[in-house]
C-alpha cells in the first residue's frame, strides 16, 4: 500500500512540474513574438519631387459670422411679416428685405444707393400711401429705429401693409359723420368739414355764406301725423338742400330739426348769399306745390357771411346765422 500511494504523489509531482514547464515556454514564446511583432527601423524615403498640395481653409464673410448664422438673418428678414429697410444717416437706402419690395413696388437693386423717400421718425409711427404703376394704393404703417454698427448709425425702417385697416378706419369715420336718417352730415362731421373750408377760404381770400335753417312746425307734425311722417320732413328738407347747393358747398343735419349750408361764393362776391337764398326758397316752393296742404314743409332762415379778412370763427358765424334765424321765425308769429 505505501508502495502504491507513493507512486502516485510522485506521478503527481511530474504533472505539476511538467505544467510549470509548460507554462515558462508558453511565457517564453509570447514574449519572442512581440519582439518579433515590433517593426523595424524605417527607412528613409527619397524626397518626391511633386510635393502634395497644402490645404487652405475657406474665409468667412463677415456677414455670415460662420455661414451658418448669416444664411440664418438672411431667412428671418426674408421672412418677416415687415417690410425691412437700413437707412444711413444721409438718407440713403442701405438694405431692402423682399417684403419692403413688395410694399414699395420696387425691386431691391433699383433701391439701394438711392434716396429713401418716405418720412424717418424714431419718436412716432405714422401712416403713409404708396401708389404703384397700377395707380393701386397701398396704406403702410412706418416705424423707425436707430442702432449703430461700428461706427456708422443706421436707421431700421419697418414698414407694415395696414391698407385693410385704414379703410375700415374710413368707413367708420364716415358712418360717424353722417346723419343715417337724411344721409347729410351730421353736426360733428359739418363742423370738422366747414373749418377746413374756412381756413382754405381764408388762404386763398374767398368769401363763404353760413345758412342755418329750422324747419318749422316739426312738433306739429309728428303730433299730428307721427314721427315717420316728420322723418320724411327731414327727408324732404335735406332733398330740397341738396338741389339747392353746389358740389364744394357743405350741408349738415345741425340738430333735430336744424340744418346747416356752409356755401363757397368765390372771388366775385356780390350778392351770392342772396341768390342762394332765393334759389332755395324758388325750389322749397316747387316742392310744396306737389305736396298736399297739410304735408307742405316751410322753414326760417338765417345767414352769415365769412369775411376772409377779418375771419370770424365757424362758432362765431353759426351763432349770428342762428340769431337771424329765429329773428325771421319771430316775424312769421308776429305777422299771423
Amino acid at each position: 500500500m505505501t508502495r502504491v500511494a507513493s507512486k502516485k504523489k510522485s506521478a503527481v509531482k511530474k504533472k505539476k512540474s511538467a505544467k510549470k514547464a509548460g507554462a515558462k515556454k508558453s511565457a517564453a514564446r509570447s514574449k519572442s513574438g512581440a519582439k518579433s511583432k515590433k517593426s523595424p527601423k524605417s527607412k528613409k524615403l527619397p524626397k518626391s519631387r511633386n510635393p502634395p498640395a497644402k490645404r487652405t481653409m475657406k474665409k468667412s464673410s463677415p456677414r455670415d459670422a460662420g455661414s451658418e448664422n448669416g444664411s440664418l438673418m438672411d431667412v428671418i428678414l426674408d421672412h418677416s411679416p415687415d417690410g425691412i429697410v437700413a437707412v444711413d444717416r444721409k438718407g440713403i437706402i442701405r438694405y431692402v428685405n423682399a417684403i419692403a419690395e413688395d410694399l414699395l413696388k420696387d425691386t431691391a437693386g433699383n433701391m439701394v444707393g438711392q434716396k429713401f423717400g418716405l418720412p424717418v421718425d424714431t419718436h412716432r409711427s405714422q401712416d403713409v400711401r404708396i401708389s404703384g404703376e397700377d395707380h393701386k394704393e397701398t396704406v403702410a404703417e412706418i416705424r423707425a429705429r436707430e442702432t449703430k454698427m461700428g461706427q456708422e448709425k443706421f436707421f431700421i425702417v419697418s414698414l407694415r401693409d395696414v391698407t385693410e385697416r385704414a379703410s375700415l378706419e374710413a368707413q367708420l369715420r364716415a358712418l360717424s359723420d353722417v346723419d343715417p336718417l337724411t344721409g347729410l352730415l351730421n353736426r360733428r362731421g359739418f363742423l370738422e368739414a366747414a373749418k377746413r373750408q374756412l381756413n382754405l377760404a381764408q388762404r386763398q381770400n374767398w368769401g363763404m355764406t353760413l345758412f342755418f335753417l329750422d324747419l318749422d312746425g316739426l312738433k306739429w307734425i309728428n303730433d299730428e301725423f307721427g314721427h315717420l311722417e316728420g322723418d320724411q320732413a327731414l327727408i324732404e328738407t335735406a332733398t330740397i338742400l341738396r338741389k339747392t347747393v353746389r358740389g364744394p358747398d357743405i350741408i349738415g343735419r345741425f340738430a333735430g330739426d336744424e340744418f346747416t349750408v356752409l356755401a363757397f361764393e368765390g372771388t366775385e362776391r356780390s350778392d351770392s348769399s342772396i341768390k342762394i337764398a332765393s334759389r332755395l326758397r324758388k325750389n322749397l316752393e316747387e316742392h310744396n306745390a306737389r305736396k298736399r296742404v297739410d304735408r307742405k314743409i316751410y322753414f326760417s332762415i338765417g345767414v352769415a357771411s365769412f369775411d376772409p379778412v377779418k375771419s370770424p370763427s365757424l362758432e362765431i358765424l353759426i351763432d349770428e346765422a342762428d340769431f337771424k334765424m329765429y329773428e325771421e321765425k319771430r316775424q312769421k308769429r308776429c305777422s299771423r
